[in-house]
């Protein structure tokens, strides 16, 4: 069409090589308990999902759910608002499966994170009450309209972080409208803030954005030449 969209294959108006890009960090963050470990539980830890900046993401996310070790009681949890966070305690470290289910109107998969649950440093580290273990990583996938982007660095001891990218590929125009109109909000804190990374790389977010202007172009000019073909 001529005014820069096309109707996909449910009948939705999509905008062409258009982009929409939210930053989404999942984590997780473990206390040793101290002098009350057992051979039962050893730490007390929040699994979480968030804004890269604390920003508010229930205008894009509509639930978030974590897929516990199956010993646990009812491992299938569940959040349908801010903070997105599950806390438990335990002795072990697991893998957990994170998935993000979009608003109806995105018209978009969900998509899968799976994360490990970091319960120590390292094994020449001791544990101590006074600080927790924080691991942050970026999702390693998508499925669908919406991919994951890689960028960002690493902090010192156990902060290690990931500046991650949810990329809406030619979104539905109404839900890019919609979302581009939220005004900008503060999501409910976690309960471990204190110890989460900020993510104001200003610099690598620019040229992000660049490098994905340069795909978005590419990717026009294929497939105007597979159009042309086509003919």
């Amino acid at each position: 069409m001529e005014d820069g969209t096309f109707i996909d294959e449910q009948g939705s108006r999509r905008l062409r090589d258009t982009e929409l890009v939210v930053p989404v960090v999942v984590g997780t963050c473990a206390w040793w308990v101290g002098k009350k470990a057992n051979d039962s539980v050893t730490h007390r830890w929040t699994v979480y999902a968030r804004g890269a900046n604390g920003e508010d993401l229930s205008h894009i996310i509509s639930k978030v759910t974590f897929e516990l070790h199956h010993t646990f009681t009812n491992p299938h949890r569940v959040c349908l608002q801010a903070p997105y966070e599950v806390t438990e305690q335990g002795w072990g470290e697991f893998d957990i499966n994170i998935t993000l289910t979009f608003t109806p109107d995105a018209r978009e998969k969900d998509v899968s994170i799976m994360h490990r649950l970091k319960l120590y440093e390292s094994e020449s580290t001791p544990n101590t009450t006074k600080k927790p273990v924080m691991s942050e990583v970026r999702p390693g996938g998508a499925e669908g309209g919406v991919e994951g982007g890689a960028g960002g660095g690493a902090g010192g001891g156990a902060m290690g972080w990931v500046y991650e990218e949810l990329v809406f590929s030619e979104p539905v125009e109404s839900f890019y409208r919609r979302v581009l109109a939220e005004p900008p909000r503060r999501a409910a804190e976690l309960s471990c803030q204190a110890w989460v990374l900020t993510f104001d790389e200003r610099e690598e977010v620019e040229k992000l954005k660049e490098c994905r202007a340069r795909v978005a172009a590419m990717v026009a000019e294929v497939r105007k030449d597979f159009e042309g073909a086509a003919r």
